[in-house]
């Protein structure tokens, strides 16, 4: 696993988990591309070839691993490629994507390197292990699609390299993983959108990071800022990070980069991949049912509500992401009460069950439930992704859009090949 604060010199491997508990599976099948590729590892045998054995149906049972087609259990089960650089596959079925999103749903994905399978709390977990530029060919097709312009990609992947790499939150270590496979981390949906130009374009950018006071930065990154992007400080805890400041999304003339003007959203489709909804990306509209606002409250706070009078956007940050809500509300005593939410994260998380597009919005009631007026998708830190699509379809060079969306940084190869 990676070392946190450790800047490697040579390219490292890392761990991925693909399916977690909270998936609650308990069945899947291990498809080899090619059988002579791989060998199997379970608790009691090494078996040093998958010959004339394609698939694997894997199941938890009695709190083992039982894998019917040799009718062995086990607890752990492992295949790991011969050659990895010819770059063989697994495909494994009823990966989640987007978990706990709106747009959640299952996906077949192929992946690279090393699959490890076991069970953690009564369910099964597995981790991909393979190297990281491996690892980012795949982001930077899952995070956009592969339709995206060469100097996207490469943009996309250096600041998913240096997000990786600066290894802040370490939200998964106790897991045994360094990161998920999905929003909570990065986007991760193997090879299924990979091709030789975007491997090629993405193996241009092969150890390249994003460098401030002689550390790698903490790239953070979402979909759309919606016209201005967000400082730090105002979305996380801690200290004011000097390249994640508030900018203006937009160039000389003023026109701001994630308009739909400057890429209408039959265009933005086209690039933002397969998994994302068809929503808008730069202004939205969302109703919060009453009842359901109220049952929110309920499940996160467990207070006594009965019903609720007003949302108070009480601050707001420099994107005009609100940071510090108010909720008037009578108990059921018709006492009249004010729950204060703080952060961008707990506001999105609180108004939609499936997790709001963004927490720059305003508010206007109408008979009991509110309307929600949005704009941007995401907490709006660091990079626009669809800002930085619109400046690679203009001609901006990779390091140009990296200067726009963190000042003050430079690129350094950190490792080669």
């Amino acid at each position: 696993m990676l070392i946190p604060g450790k800047i490697p010199n040579k390219e490292p491997l890392i761990r991925v988990g693909i399916i977690l508990p909270e998936d609650q599976i308990d069945q899947t099948t291990v498809t080899l591309s090619d059988t002579e590729s791989y060998e199997m590892e379970t608790d009691m045998m090494h078996y040093p070839s998958c010959k004339n054995q394609k698939k694997f149906t894997i199941i938890v049972k009695d709190n083992e691993l039982f894998i019917s087609s040799i009718k062995s259990k086990t607890s752990k089960v492992v295949f790991s490629p011969h050659l990895p650089d010819d770059l063989p596959h697994i495909t494994l079925p009823n990966i989640v994507a987007g978990r706990g999103f709106h747009w959640q749903k299952s996906i077949r994905a192929q992946y690279w390197g090393r699959i490890e399978l076991s069970i953690l709390e009564g369910k099964l977990i597995v981790i991909n292990e393979l190297p990281l530029e491996q690892y980012l060919n795949c982001v930077a097709t899952s995070e956009m699609s592969a339709a995206c312009p060469p100097e996207f990609l490469m943009t996309q992947a250096i600041v998913a390299r240096s997000w990786l790499l600066a290894n802040i939150e370490q939200k998964h270590r106790d897991l045994g993983f360094d990161i998920c496979n999905d929003d909570c981390c990065q986007r991760y949906q193997g090879t299924n959108n990979c091709n030789d130009n975007t491997i090629m374009y993405i193996n241009n950018t092969y150890g390249k990071v994003i460098i401030y006071d002689n550390k790698i930065c903490d790239a953070r990154y979402s979909k759309s800022c919606g016209g201005v992007t967000e400082d730090y400080d105002n979305v996380w805890t801690g200290d004011a990070v000097p390249y994640l400041i508030s900018i203006k999304d937009q160039n000389r003339n003023g026109n701001i980069y994630c308009d739909p003007q400057n890429i209408p959203d039959k265009s933005v489709k086209r690039y933002i991949g397969k998994v994302d909804t068809n929503d808008d990306y730069f202004k939205w509209e969302y109703i919060v049912k009453h009842e359901n606002l109220i049952n929110s409250i309920k499940k996160n706070f467990q207070v006594d509500i009965d019903k609720i009078l007003k949302l108070n956007p009480f601050k707001r940050g420099k994107s005009g992401r609100i940071i510090k809500l108010g909720i008037d509300y009578y108990d059921t005593k018709d006492q009249e009460h004010t729950l204060i939410i703080d952060s961008e994260y707990n506001i999105r998380n609180i108004l939609s069950e499936s997790f709001l597009f963004s927490s720059a919005f305003t508010v206007n009631e109408q008979n009991g439930d509110f309307i929600l007026n949005g704009k941007g998708w995401g907490h709006g830190v660091g990079l626009c992704q669809i800002g930085a699509l619109s400046m690679a379809l203009s001609d901006k060079k990779a390091k140009e859009i990296l200067n726009h969306y963190y000042p003050k940084t430079h690129l350094k190869t950190i490792y080669k090949s």
